[in-house]
């Protein structure tokens, strides 16, 4: 992916069979992505369409930002089922679609495939917070997020992820925290997602325990905080 747009990131996870294909921009500052992600978005659908053909339809798109005055082009392209201000940018389809034949294949391209693959060298600016992040993003909503999970999806045992996390001035802790608050403050956002199903995507055991939570981190309620975010756009 690096190779290809460095501030374009794709995540993929799956859950009771259903796979969410997340797209995010990092610009490095605070700029306007609607179109850059719809355009992102976009290629995805279209990718996915040759791939598994062009009788193939995904279960939602979802944008973050708010559906135009006029969604015709929206659902000429991508039907009914794109939906706006998400808690992220992408598609979500049926797992068993990943194991669909790649209409697009041609078997005399596979060696030349895996030789562009074996060239290109590996990315080097990916931090072990940076994967612990990502890990945690994708493990929070299934119940499933751990130290020892996290370790096992990086190969590795949890001495070394907290020792290789500690070199970088973090801990497990401070990471998962840190991540809960980035998530939160976006989730919360979004008028579409009720308080508790925030807290349970963010794993917290009650909506009462993620409101505290939520107070000590931003110093209001999560309910208020929406209020004076409304109010803002308003």
């Amino acid at each position: 992916a690096h190779t290809y747009n460095e501030a374009l990131r794709t995540r993929m996870s799956e859950v009771n069979g259903l796979v969410t294909l997340r797209i995010e921009l990092d610009l490095g500052e605070a700029l306007e992505t609607r179109q850059s992600i719809e355009l992102a978005v976009g290629v995805l659908h279209r990718l996915l369409r040759d791939f598994l053909g062009g009788g193939w339809r995904p279960l939602t798109v979802c944008f973050p930002h708010t559906a135009p005055a006029d969604t015709a082009t929206h659902r000429r392209l991508f039907g009914p089922v794109v939906t706006f201000e998400n808690e992220f940018a992408g598609i979500v389809i049926e797992a068993t679609d990943l194991d669909a034949p790649n209409k697009m294949s041609d078997p005399l391209l596979r060696p030349y495939t895996q030789q562009l693959l074996d060239s290109w060298e590996p990315v080097d600016d990916v931090t072990i917070v940076s994967r612990v992040r990502e890990l945690i993003e994708l493990l929070l909503p299934t119940g499933r997020c751990s130290v020892e999970q996290v370790a096992r999806s990086l190969g590795v045992d949890r001495r070394t992820v907290h020792r290789r996390l500690a070199e970088s001035g973090e801990s497990f802790s401070t990471v998962l925290d840190s991540t809960r608050a980035e998530l939160a403050e976006r989730m919360v956002a979004n008028p579409r997602l009720s308080l508790t199903e925030i807290a349970d995507v963010l794993a917290f055991s009650a909506p009462s325990n993620f409101s505290r939570w939520f107070r000590g981190h931003f110093g209001v309620s999560p309910s208020r905080w929406r209020e004076q975010r409304t109010g803002e756009r308003g």
